[in-house]
């Protein structure tokens, strides 16, 4: 609840969020879909007017320990702020 109420404020619209999924290399570990849909993602998508919001996000499976899937979080989250740039560069185009 906490992670779509801070994604709601107003102060962070479209903000990119990442989730680290920790721990995959235990047993049990959640997959990220399930994630998604416990963390309530998908509820960052569609605003109540039926277009889409302008959040991204990305859950990626990690395991701290030997650091595997670290990387690739962090690139996700750098293509989901330069999309985000760039959009916001394009909107900017379209108002004036």
């Amino acid at each position: 609840m906490e992670l779509i109420r801070t994604a709601k404020s107003p102060d962070n619209t479209g903000v990119p969020i990442l989730v680290l999924a920790n721990k995959q290399d235990l047993p049990g570990a959640k997959e990220p879909r399930e994630l998604e849909k416990l963390l309530g993602l998908h509820e960052l998508v569609s605003s109540p007017h039926g277009s889409r919001d302008a959040h991204a996000w990305h859950v990626q499976p990690a395991c701290a320990i030997t650091g595997e899937g670290l990387h690739e979080g962090l690139e996700a989250l750098y293509e989901m702020i330069l999309k985000r740039r760039k959009l916001a560069k394009l909107q900017k185009k379209r108002v004036r």
